[in-house]
């Protein structure tokens, strides 16, 4: 391990031309910073750009954020959903340079993510500079797990054939439209209103007379009453009716017997008693057992080659100890919280790789190039 001036050189991310690029640590506090040796230029800073910690007479020392790792390790293996939210920041970031005279072409091992977060180093740097749009498009394309299914695909394409603009990938697709609205501008099945049919001028056939119902009073024919005798008695015309009524309340008050007390009273002792068996029973039910975690499958392609993976940070609330080697791949891991855990996958012969890893999510294949 080199050591330049306080800092600690951990190991090489890549070499450009004459520039190398460390990921490295500070010695007193151990906060990770990158360093880039033998760097030559004008710093630039601004948003998305990792910030310039120290100029070394031979090297510049930025800041690392803390669970950022470069993009190199997800060289063919992004997918479509994150790589999307990783092409729209990194357009966002160039705009903004560019806006301030800058042309900058990123590599993956300049560029550290965290999450949906993405920054620039070596922004400034001699040797660094190139067309963004081109570059953006390249890095793309190496990064893609599929590239035919990746959803900015078109729009890259246009962008590297000159007719489109960077701006372009930052306004969101427009999503067709669904089969209600489809059905709304199309009208009816088939197309056609029926019209009503109206018959032609000329010809209009005049309604019928309507009927009317004529009702004329008759005199009925028959034979007049006669009047009755001048010695007869009236008689008369309906009988008299006397109605008695008799009113619904009682004439006495009604006196209602007391409902007793005691069910009441014996209903809130029986509540009681459920409840404080309740609280009994809260205190006194068995502990559950411990969950079991998360168990996360490492894979490796080919299957013979053995990889060694090695825990350095955790989320908050885990228990596990950084710095202890989870397993050798090919294998199973148990982690104890969901999160993203920060490993490092050692592989003989070759340069540690740092991952960020999403827990729960699917198995992870360690492929050895």
């Amino acid at each position: 391990m080199e050591v330049l001036g306080k800092y600690w050189l951990r190991r090489i991310l890549a070499r450009i031309a004459d520039l190398v690029v460390y990921e490295g640590q500070e010695a007193h506090t151990g906060m990770p910073v990158m360093v880039l040796k033998g760097a030559q230029g004008r710093p630039v800073e601004g948003e998305g750009v990792l910030t310039l910690l120290e100029v070394l007479p031979e090297a510049w020392v930025l800041e690392w954020p803390l669970g950022a790792v470069p993009l190199s390790p997800y060289l063919g293996m992004a997918e479509g959903g994150r790589l999307e939210g990783w092409v729209r920041t990194l357009a966002q970031t160039l705009l903004a340079l560019k806006a301030q005279g800058v042309a900058f072409a990123p590599a993956p091992e300049l560029c550290l993510v965290k999450g949906k977060r993405l920054w620039l180093g070596g922004v400034g740097v001699k040797g660094l500079e190139g067309d963004p749009e081109r570059a953006l498009v390249a890095l793309a394309r190496a990064l893609a797990a599929d590239w035919e299914a990746f959803p900015l695909k078109g729009t890259l394409e246009a962008l590297e054939r000159g007719e489109a603009r960077m701006e372009d990938l930052l306004v969101p697709e427009a999503k067709p439209p669904s089969q209600e609205e489809r059905a709304k501008e199309e009208g009816p099945k088939g197309g056609l209103q029926e019209a009503p049919l109206e018959p032609p001028a000329g010809k209009l056939s005049q309604p019928p007379p309507a009927k009317r119902l004529v009702v004329e009073p008759v005199e009925a024919k028959g034979e007049t009453p006669s009047p009755p005798p001048e010695g007869a008695e009236k008689t008369p015309s309906r009988p008299r009716v006397i109605r008695i009524e008799e009113k619904d309340e009682p004439p006495f008050p009604v006196v209602e017997p007391s409902r007793p007390q005691g069910g009441r009273r014996a209903l809130l002792a029986l509540l009681l008693l459920f409840a404080l068996l309740g609280l009994l029973g809260l205190f006194l039910r068995p502990k559950p057992a411990p969950s079991q975690g998360y168990v996360m499958e490492f894979r490796t392609d080919p299957p013979t080659e053995r990889a060694e993976v090695i825990l350095l940070e955790v989320p908050e609330g885990s228990r596990m100890v950084p710095g202890q080697v989870l397993l050798t791949a090919p294998g199973r891991v148990a982690f104890d919280q969901g999160g993203v855990y920060r490993l490092r996958i050692r592989v003989p012969g070759r340069d540690p790789v740092d991952y960020l890893l999403e827990v729960p999510g699917p198995p992870l294949t360690i492929k050895v190039r």
